[in-house]
Formats: C-alpha cells, structure tokens, sequence
C-alpha cells in the first residue's frame, strides 16, 4: 500500500472508532439512522465491561442521530437519599453502586464537580454525565431545604418530570431546529473526505492536490466547529467548559468533526427515564416490548433488592422504586397501554414448563425453586398471578 492509502486507512479507523459510543449501565441508546424508526441499544456486553460497554452509532450518510437516556443513580425517599437502585434498565448485571445513605436531616452543601456528587465535602456517588451530575446536586438540594411533609409532593413532581413526553417531544424539535446546518456539514465532510478527495487524488495525483484538499479540509471543520457551537449553546446554554472541549477536538480532528452531530444529541434527553424516551421514540409494538421489560423489573427486581440491614435504607429503596412504578403506569395509560396487560403472564412453552421467573419471563420444569439469572429470585407457577406491592402514594391521581 502506498502512502496515501494508509493515511486514509488511519483515518478510516480513526471514524469508525468514533462511531463507537461508550455507554454506562443504567443508561439507553436511541439510535436512528434515517430518522424514521427508531431502536434501543444496550451497553454491549463482549465489548464492554461491569460498568459500560460500546454501541455502535450510523456510520454512513445521512448520519444518524444518537440519543441517550438514564435511570437515576440514587434512591430517593422523605426521610434521605440512597446511592443505590435496585433496577436494571439493561439487560445483565447492575452496575456498581456504593449503597451509601444519608438522611435529609444531615444533608448540607450538596455540590456536582465533573461527573461526581459531592454532600458536605465527601463524594456521594459519580452520574452517567456531567450534566446530570449538576441536576442531580440541584435537586437533591432543593429538596433537602423543604420540610419533610412537603417533601413527598416534590419527590412526586420530580419523578412525573422525568416522564414528560410533551417535554421529551419539545427537545426534540429545538434539536432539528438548531442542528440542520450542523447536520449537512457533518454529511458533506464525509463525503469529501471519504468520496471527493480519493477521486481528486486519483486523476491529479497527491502533490498536485494537497494543499487545496488540506484547505478545503481546515475549512469544513472549523465551519463544522463554529456551527456545534452555536446549536450547543441554544441547547446546552450552561454547559461551557463541555462546549469549548468538543470545539476544540472537532475543529483539530476531521473523524471527530464528522461525528458532531452524535456530540450534540447524545445528552439531550439524559434527564428522562428510558422508558418515557422509548414511549415517544420507539414504534408501538417495540415501545411495549421494552416498557413490559421495565415494569416487570420495577415490580420484582433482582436479588438481593438492598444492601445492608438498615430498615431506613430499606424504606428509601422501596419507596423510590414504587413511585417510579406508579408513574410509569400513569405515563403508559395515557399513551393507551394497559401496565397490567403488559405485565401478563406468559403462556408455557410446551407441556413440561410448570414455573416462570416473575422478572425474566424464563420458563422451568421444576415445580419450585429460584431464578439464578436474577439473583435466586423465587419461581411463580403458571395461573399463579405477580403480586403486587401496595403503592405508597395511595389512588392514582
């Protein structure tokens, strides 16, 4: 191979590592590539490892869009804060969590530095971003300020916000809005990269056309450079020290200016649960699919569901969870889902299953025992319905 074409080859896999998005457990990728249908992607669990793996975004023209969601790292009740949930969003193992508990009473200048949670000085947990880190922080200290019967309602109001498909619907159209020049940039750096300079070099040769295909080069990618940063302060007008980072990289590097765009909407919707972003992304029947998963993994999550014997640990734990629950099915009724439908009991596979697991739907032939991919959690016999909790909020609003 010549010269040539092992500088196009470096950067081939300069873009195709690019591509390659690194996503924390607890999170969700929304991917579409023709802006038509989309579908949600996990970390991936053979490149990866406990606490993330890699998705894959749309390398070819038109470049897709790639939006992630998270579940909050912590568990919130009245009485404190818990840095543990005991849902999984993904599929797998849940991701490390430290389980540290601090009631509201002690809770005192609560701060986010990067991606880390800081509660009277000390690290309290580390979020998926560090946006989410200073949502986190501002949150937990609002609530902290408030008395203790106030705080279910806020706690209440802070969960339904999470599940706003008007809000989630809105971002959505400041994102096309502000990211159309940023898109045809991105789309017509590829192709002068990976398209028009091959095909000049080829019938002019290299020494003839270096210097205008570098200049034409410089040109896209500062443009590209300028345009991110005009849409990422429309979007993200707090976000400064982020923004002159990815300025910076996009404008030095022509693979990461091509992926510019994933750079821009990748947090865009990172304060809504996964499951309200699959609900308004996701086609019917996939959205479904994914919302029985979660709502079969809130009502009966893995074992063991809390760490330590702490009653308070544990009542924060379950709290949360069912707030979460209700407000899922609230969310999924008004997007004309039946939760109890969804939750259903699966039909036997053959006549030799006699139990499932409550969570994992996986079917057995023994008449009792446990579910080892979720954590010994104890077997259900087919007719025999999934208890439910009673919900600690009472009648549905």
């Amino acid at each position: 191979m010549s010269d040539v074409q092992w500088l196009f080859l470096a950067l081939a896999l300069l873009y195709a590592w690019e591509c390659a998005c690194w996503i924390r457990r607890g999170s969700v990728a929304f991917t579409t590539w023709l802006g038509l249908d989309w579908r949600a992607q996990h970390p991936g669990t053979l490149v990866g490892n406990q606490r993330g793996g890699f998705i894959l975004a749309p390398p070819l023209p038109p470049l897709g869009t790639v939006l992630t969601a998270s579940t909050l790292p912590l568990s919130v009740s009245p009485d404190g804060v818990l840095a543990y949930v005991a849902t999984n969003v993904n599929p797998g193992w849940r991701p490390p969590q430290n389980g540290r508990f601090i009631r509201f009473a002690d809770v005192r200048n609560v701060r986010a530095q990067g991606r880390k949670v800081f509660v009277h000085g000390k690290v309290f947990l580390a979020a998926h971003s560090t946006g989410l880190a200073n949502h986190l922080a501002a949150e937990l200290a609002r609530v902290a300020k408030l008395e203790p019967p106030q705080r279910e309602s806020a706690l209440l109001e802070w969960t339904r916000a999470m599940f706003d498909l008007k809000a989630i619907e809105r971002r959505r159209r400041e994102l096309s809005s502000h990211s159309r020049p940023l898109r045809l940039l991105t789309n017509a750096l590829f192709v002068y990269l990976f398209v028009a300079a091959p095909v000049v070099i080829w019938h002019l040769g290299f020494k003839l056309s270096w210097l205008g295909l570098l200049l034409g080069l410089l040109a896209l990618t500062i443009a590209t450079a300028a345009m991110f940063q005009r849409a990422h302060r429309a979007l993200f007008p707090r976000a400064g020290d982020e923004r002159f980072t990815h300025v910076l990289t996009i404008a030095l590097s022509p693979p990461t200016a091509m992926r510019a765009l994933d750079a821009l909407s990748r947090h865009l919707l990172e304060m809504f649960h996964p499951l309200a972003v699959g609900m308004a992304l996701m086609p019917k029947r996939q959205a479904a699919e994914f919302a029985r998963r979660v709502l079969l993994d809130l009502k009966h999550p893995a074992r063991p569901i809390c760490p330590g014997e702490d009653p308070r640990v544990h009542a924060t734990e379950r709290h949360a969870r069912e707030v979460l629950r209700t407000v899922s099915e609230e969310m999924l009724r008004q997007s004309g889902l039946d939760p109890d439908n969804l939750c259903r009991a699966p039909a036997p596979a053959d006549a030799t299953c006699r139990t499932y697991c409550p969570r994992c739907d996986a079917q057995f032939t023994v008449e009792n025992g446990a579910c080892a991919d979720c954590g010994g959690l104890a077997l259900l016999t087919f007719g025999q319905a999934r208890s439910e909790p009673p919900s600690p909020l009472g009648e549905q609003p």
